[in-house]
């Protein structure tokens, strides 16, 4: 039916909201409706800046980085993607090694996970905001902030195998607008949930953009090993589901901007490697269900924001090498931490910290009470053990072949 010019004025602001270009249109003067259907250009009515990657369109995908030949068949290389958003932010790749490959049944890009990847030449100011990115493992919504320059979108760490589609947009889209523009790529053939994942190893590995990121579903991860390796601007992180965890390998090293960590079930991680290696502003540490950790070594070197560090299971620990190096500021430390441990290994574990005479009395008994024989432990900085209580200690662990050194000199 038309609609005259008259029409198009009689807006119904119910809809939604002029700034997500949500509205209706009374038609044919009877006051009926015009369904509104979300579209991503919509992300982009006002003019707001980013880009929009469709590959399910494909008459914006092009073989050569110069757009000259069209991708017409499933298995064509992709060398440019046009933007949709209004912005004419092409994501190009010139190294013809390097480029995804078209897919069909869902419309994909397909990457190998090595160096497929397209380019984003990112616009002076950069782009604060949202990015929404689905794939054929999962889509989700992340708070980013990408300088301007080159920005890659693929390559080797990656959350997914193939793009299905992504929106970045300057400026942080609302919780509906997320939802719709995921709700969108999904109806492209998106997976909507990445609760099917086993292995999340280095999906997110190096985003230092991700500034915020979503609750979506892990329930099915065994391992995340470096998921979030060197994620450095992210401050926090949500209470997602890692109940089948059992591997947390540096899952969150150098992720320099955490202040704080939720209480995540890691009831089933048995390697805590590093895990949360030079976290420098991890101000506090929940109590964790470590009861089936094995390897802590390095788990928590250079966090030197912590002060105090609580009660955790240690029953199943056996490597604890330099679990607490370089923890600076950490004064307070919880008696019996060690007394069930099934192995010695404390090789630096509280070298440079700033533990009070209380914290190593109690540790240095908490290790006697173990029973271990033949184990190394290293101390400096802080206090001394006590004549009393300490050194003691000290003497029994010696004898039964430990290695010890502690501030002092004892």
């Amino acid at each position: 039916m038309a609609i005259s010019i008259d029409n198009l004025i009689n807006v119904d602001l119910t809809k939604g909201t002029i700034g997500s270009a949500k509205f209706g249109l009374m038609v044919g003067g009877t006051g009926e409706h015009k369904p509104y259907v979300f579209k991503p250009e919509d992300l982009f009515f006002l003019g707001e800046q980013g880009a929009w990657y469709d590959p399910s369109d494909l008459s914006t995908l092009f073989q050569d980085a110069a757009g000259t030949t069209p991708v017409t068949a499933g298995g064509d290389p992709v060398g440019l993607a046009v933007d949709k958003s209004g912005n004419e932010v092409t994501a190009a790749q010139s190294i013809s090694a390097s480029r995804p490959v078209y897919n069909v049944y869902p419309s994909r890009l397909s990457l190998d996970k090595v160096d497929d990847a397209l380019v984003i030449t990112v616009p002076t100011g950069g782009w604060i905001g949202t990015m929404v990115l689905a794939t054929d493992q999962g889509t989700a919504s992340y708070g980013v902030s990408i300088p301007a320059g080159d920005y890659n979108l693929g390559g080797l760490y990656f959350p997914g195998n193939a793009i299905v589609g992504v929106v970045f947009r300057d400026g942080a889209l609302s919780a509906e607008e997320k939802a719709d523009a995921e709700a969108y790529f999904v109806g492209n053939g998106a997976v909507a949930s990445y609760g099917t994942v086993v292995d999340f190893a280095g999906f997110w590995r190096l985003r230092s953009e991700i500034t915020e990121f979503p609750l979506i579903d892990t329930s099915s991860g065994t391992s995340f090993y470096r998921a979030w390796y060197n994620c450095t601007s992210l401050a926090s992180f949500p209470l997602i589901d890692t109940s089948s965890g059992a591997d947390f390998n540096r899952a969150w090293s150098f992720c320099s901007s955490l202040t704080s960590f939720p209480l995540i079930d890691t009831s089933s991680g048995a390697d805590f490697y590093a895990a949360w290696y030079n976290c420098t502003s991890l101000a506090s540490f929940p109590l964790i269900d470590t009861s089936s950790g094995a390897d802590f070594n390095r788990a928590w070197y250079g966090c030197s924001s912590l002060t105090s560090f609580p009660l955790i299971d240690t029953s199943s620990g056996a490597d604890f090498n330099r679990a607490w190096n370089n923890c600076s500021s950490l004064t307070s430390f919880p008696a019996n931490a060690f007394d069930n441990v099934k192995g010695g290994d404390f090789t630096y574990a509280f070298t440079n910290t700033a533990l009070d005479q209380t914290s190593i009395d109690g540790i240095l008994v908490s290790l006697v009470t173990s029973g271990i024989t033949a184990g190394a432990f290293d101390q400096s900085g802080g206090s001394a053990p006590s004549v009393a209580t300490g050194q003691p200690a000290i003497d029994t662990l010696r004898s039964r072949g430990w290695t010890i050194a502690v501030t002092g000199g004892y």
